[in-house]
């Protein structure tokens, strides 16, 4: 870390690593939370005020719990990582890594009793219907021709490859960056995509063409070892109603967006960013293919995606001239 003063005529978005942690910054509590955490706090918040205009009942006592809890442990958890100074900054700084890990993961899996509360109906009809304006036939349903099983495994492995890609990701980028600002960029988009793409589950909740338009198919999909993986991940942790967007479309190929960002900047991600994309255009159609969403869910993932490629790094900019102008520790100054 430089002791070097900071140069004031530098872009925030330019600042070199670490300088945003430089010393005499301040470890107020305005700085406790940064956007990255700001967006699940409001994404929490939104579904709790749902859920109190919900009617009574055990998923309406269920889902309170289960947003109460995860409010507390992430409003508590960045008070404790930015203003526990007491505790060793590195252990800080795990906590609130380990943190990030946890709102990700949580804020989808109480989905699961959520979304039926807070939107019991289902538009698939609506989403069939724009499919089939727009193709002429539900896409999912013409793509049966080619239900075989070698076809289906292939794209079976690259649809739960999903998980794997933003685990990874995660782990690369929060665990060895050292950027401060490639960190902070990919952890709001991240926060970002799934934050309103979970949130927009309640206003367009759908079954999708599995389940709504099963009787139209002339036969289960023909999987094996990888679709067994995929049917088992999806009825074991699945919201059940999470169609529109398709975040299976929009995490890969903002992730994509990122790394080709990346790539411009240090030629090392040149590889990572053409796998990622390789593997983000497999995952976009296997989402149609194994019947999980219609072709309209797929183009607001891609819309989303898109969005936060061109929203992260102007906010990201913004939040680190924002705390450099206050004196403030950056988002990783712990």
């Amino acid at each position: 870390m430089s002791a070097e003063p900071v140069n004031n005529t530098n872009e925030a978005e330019l600042l070199p690593p670490g300088d945003e942690v430089r010393i005499g910054a301040r470890a107020s509590w305005r700085g406790w939370f940064a956007l990255q955490d700001l967006v699940p706090i409001a994404y929490l918040v939104i579904y709790r005020l749902m859920v109190w205009a919900s009617p009574p009942g055990p998923l309406n006592d269920v889902s309170a719990y289960d947003l109460n809890l995860s409010l507390a442990v992430v409003v508590g958890g960045c008070m404790v990582c930015r203003g526990a100074t007491v505790l060793p900054a590195k252990l800080r700084g795990l906590l609130y890594r380990v943190l990030l890990g946890y709102a990700a993961v949580t804020n989808y899996l109480i989905l699961r009793d959520l979304l039926p509360l807070v939107s019991p109906h289902s538009v698939d009809a609506v989403l069939v219907d724009i499919d089939t304006a727009m193709f002429g036939v539900v896409p999912a349903l013409w793509l049966e021709r080619f239900n075989h099983r070698p076809i289906v495994e292939w794209f079976s492995f690259f649809y739960f490859s999903y998980f794997w890609i933003c685990a990874t990701y995660l782990v690369v980028v929060l665990g060895t960056v050292r950027d401060n600002r490639a960190k902070t960029e990919f952890t709001l988009g991240c926060f970002i995509v799934l934050s309103v793409g979970q949130l927009l589950y309640s206003q367009v909740p759908g079954f999708g063409p599995i389940t709504h338009m099963a009787d139209q198919f002339a036969g289960p999909v023909n999987g094996g070892r990888f679709w067994g993986y995929v049917w088992d991940t999806v009825q074991a942790g699945s919201a059940m109603k999470d169609i529109f967007p398709s975040i299976h479309t929009a995490m890969p190929t903002w992730i994509t967006f990122f790394a080709l960002r990346q790539a411009r900047i240090d030629p090392r991600w040149k590889w990572p960013a053409r796998v990622t994309a390789f593997a983000a255009a497999n995952i976009v159609f296997s989402t149609v293919f194994l019947r999980w969403h219609y072709v309209i869910d797929v183009f607001a993932g891609l819309a989303l995606a898109a969005t936060v490629a061109k929203l992260s790094p102007k906010l990201t900019a913004w939040e680190a001239s924002w705390r450099h102008k206050g004196g403030l520790k950056g988002v990783w100054g712990f």
